[in-house]
């Protein structure tokens, strides 16, 4: 391909969508490079009942144990973490499992607050009309009022817990433990009536009610953790970057190589 092009996108993962969104209605010409290929949320190990299986061959967050052919070998022997990566439209954003939570205003502090690593140069404040604008494209379903955070109003009512996350959250009330159901992120064409909504979030209020005052730490912050079933979200039930940004991307000026 020998077409100029004003900008190049290295990578179609959340940011590099993120970069295409953003500029799609410029009169700009935008390539973005992307090692692997789309991804059929057909194909996704949560729309069969064999998803554990598969999650340690074709979708393992290993791209060793992957193997896919469009994976590279990698070595994470020294690395604290593991990083969650994957070659295809939307990046790792194809391995998550629907859970949005935001970062805390105390994760900004953890030098201050910990002593450990380093204060970011910002705070959740800079950032919140830019978590609150990512809610909103993606569409996350949450239930407001979580002590861990400043006030925050999800777009969208909160889907059902399930009876597993029911189970985990009255067991945290027992210990004194303070939870909140995660944020979630579902396609628009998918998401689940008021009805069952407002049904969901009186469920959740009335299992909340139960809870004991939040421990806190000697720093003051409360110790918080999410109820929610370790299963994957199925595919209908998940908002990837290829839902949220690149189809609507793509079907303006971005161009894919």
């Amino acid at each position: 391909m020998k077409d100029k092009v004003d900008v190049l996108i290295i990578g179609s993962g959340a940011s590099g969508a993120a970069v295409a969104w953003s500029l799609a209605d410029t009169k700009m010409r935008i390539l973005c490079l992307e090692q692997g290929d789309w991804v059929k949320p057909t194909d996704y190990p949560s729309n069969g009942r064999d998803w554990e299986a598969r999650l340690f061959s074709d979708f393992a967050i290993n791209p060793n144990r992957r193997a896919r052919e469009t994976d590279y070998p990698i070595n994470d022997a020294n690395s604290p973490i593991k990083v969650v990566n994957f070659n295809g439209v939307g990046g790792s954003t194809i391995m998550y499992t629907a859970h949005y939570p935001r970062l805390k205003p105390s994760d900004f502090k953890v030098k201050t607050l910990d002593g450990v690593a380093d204060d970011w140069p910002i705070d959740y404040e800079t950032l919140e009309p830019f978590f609150a604008e990512n809610d909103r494209m993606t569409g996350v379903s949450g239930l407001a009022g979580d002590p861990a955070y400043p006030p925050k109003q999800p777009p969208m009512p909160p889907i059902p817990m399930g009876k597993s996350g029911q189970v985990l959250a009255k067991a945290m009330n027992k210990l004194g433990w303070h939870w909140w159901p995660s944020d979630t992120s579902t396609p628009r064409s998918t998401m689940t009536d008021a009805a069952a909504a407002s049904t969901s979030a009186t469920a959740r209020r009335a299992v909340l009610k139960e809870q004991k005052p939040a421990p806190t730490s000697p720093t003051g912050r409360r110790h918080c953790a999410p109820a929610s079933s370790c299963a994957p979200a199925p595919a209908c039930a998940r908002s990837p970057s290829t839902a949220t940004a690149w189809r609507p991307a793509s079907s303006t000026t971005t161009r894919r190589a």
